[in-house]
């Protein structure tokens, strides 16, 4: 999250547990990248391997710009945010509201996939609105995977969002998580690595989701209390980071 996920607090969390896990940055707007190119070290942290960027945009020339950028800065990896229901975002038509728009997210998948090496992967919510049935879903992320090479990574929230009437913060309390749905989706796709997020506040329910997904990732559990990760070594059970 934004003022949350920053340099100073991934630091921390290195210090706390290393390179055991995925840590994600704030969501930067990809014309942000392009315009602190010449200090990003400062603006997103120094370039590790366990370091993941998060970009927001939906022009696929720039958002591929931005990636090329990281990537010959030695950023190893990036993530198209399409989960961010917030009023800003949403005015710039990236965030959860391109989930109406697959297409488009396919579009700047392809232009990202063609122009750099590091992985490009996508994190988005089960739905948006009223469009949130199974089928949708599966459609969104069909789409998504017909691109020039597969989804490397898919992140789910395990909610969907309403872009009117609620917060970012409510957002992510107040749509009822559905795990199943998740799941649902990791069986019609077993060739893409999928994590499952939101809610996970206990090492066991992170273990239990392990069984059935790829990846677990952690976001406000770890904010509120970020030595939570040395919970998760002591249980030898390793998930991506995210706020």
């Amino acid at each position: 999250m934004v003022d949350i996920s920053t340099p100073y607090f991934l630091e921390l969390l290195h210090i706390i547990s290393g390179d055991r896990y995925a840590y994600y940055t704030e969501m930067h707007f990809d014309q942000a990248i392009i315009a602190h190119q010449n200090h990003l070290d400062a603006f997103i942290g120094p370039p590790r391997s366990n370091v993941i960027v998060q970009l927001g945009g939906s022009n696929p020339e720039n958002m591929a710009k931005a990636a090329k950028i990281l990537q010959d800065q030695g950023y190893s990896e990036v993530n198209i945010n399409v989960g961010c229901p917030s009023k800003s975002v949403q005015s710039g038509q990236f965030g959860a509201v391109l989930m109406k728009s697959p297409d488009i997210v396919a579009n700047v998948l392809n232009a990202m996939q063609e122009t750099v090496s590091i992985p490009v992967t996508v994190k988005c919510r089960l739905g948006v609105d009223n469009f949130d049935s199974f089928d949708f879903l599966h459609e969104f992320v069909d789409t998504c995977n017909s691109t020039s090479r597969p989804i490397p990574h898919l992140i789910l929230h395990a909610r969907k969002c309403l872009l009117k009437g609620l917060s970012p913060k409510q957002n992510r309390a107040v749509p009822p998580l559905n795990y199943d749905r998740v799941y649902q989706i990791a069986e019609k796709f077993p060739e893409i690595p999928i994590s499952i997020n939101g809610g996970f506040t206990e090492t066991g329910d992170v273990a239990n989701a392990l069984n059935q997904v790829d990846g677990c990732m952690i976001g406000r559990k770890v904010m509120d209390n970020p030595l939570f990760l040395q919970k998760m070594d002591r249980g030898n059970i390793y998930i991506s980071f995210e706020i």
